[in-house]
């Protein structure tokens, strides 16, 4: 019986971002505050943690069941990544993780309500609603959102731009 050489598949790279995603999550929250007796199972790093280590488990189940089957899928080309490209659907993502990233940088710049309502308008226009459901969705869950956090927890939410103006 001949070995088979290894063929790289999409189930692959699935489980290699999942376990990058942990990995980064498992960097970031040891610097989070301890929880009660200065135990970090009931802090605030406990939930990302616990999603970290079902990614790990989910990443290796991926990489694992690529390789198993890799007869039924096809291998990672260059041209794979090229055709990729041409897809709406591709562009779409990266415009999302795009807005996300802009989202972040222009968050405590801009403030809150002018951060989620610019994403939420661009977000829903990428995703082809109408301009008048997109206007009334950004408004309406960007109001929710500041209600929810900003009035009733009582989290800080940074005022950007509009600390100028008094709001």
């Amino acid at each position: 019986m001949t070995k088979k050489p290894f063929r790289f598949n999409q189930e692959h790279i699935i489980g290699l971002v999942c376990l990058s995603v942990s990995a980064i999550i498992l960097s970031i929250t040891p610097t989070f505050p301890k929880g009660k007796a200065n135990i970090g199972l009931t802090g605030p790093a406990f939930f990302p943690d616990l999603l970290a280590f079902v990614f790990i488990l989910c990443g290796v189940y991926q990489f694992w069941y690529g390789t198993v089957n890799a007869a039924s899928h096809a291998p990672i080309t260059l041209d794979t990544f090229r055709n990729l490209f041409k897809k709406k659907e591709t562009r779409t993502a990266y415009l999302i993780i795009l807005f996300m990233v802009g989202f972040i940088l222009l968050f405590d710049a801009l403030g809150f309500l002018l951060t989620t309502f610019l994403f939420l308008i661009l977000f829903l226009l990428r995703l082809g609603a109408s301009r008048w459901q997109t206007f009334f969705y950004a408004f309406f869950f960007t109001a929710i959102i500041y209600f929810l956090f900003g009035l009733l927890f009582t989290i800080s939410l940074p005022s950007g731009i509009l600390a100028y103006v008094g709001l």
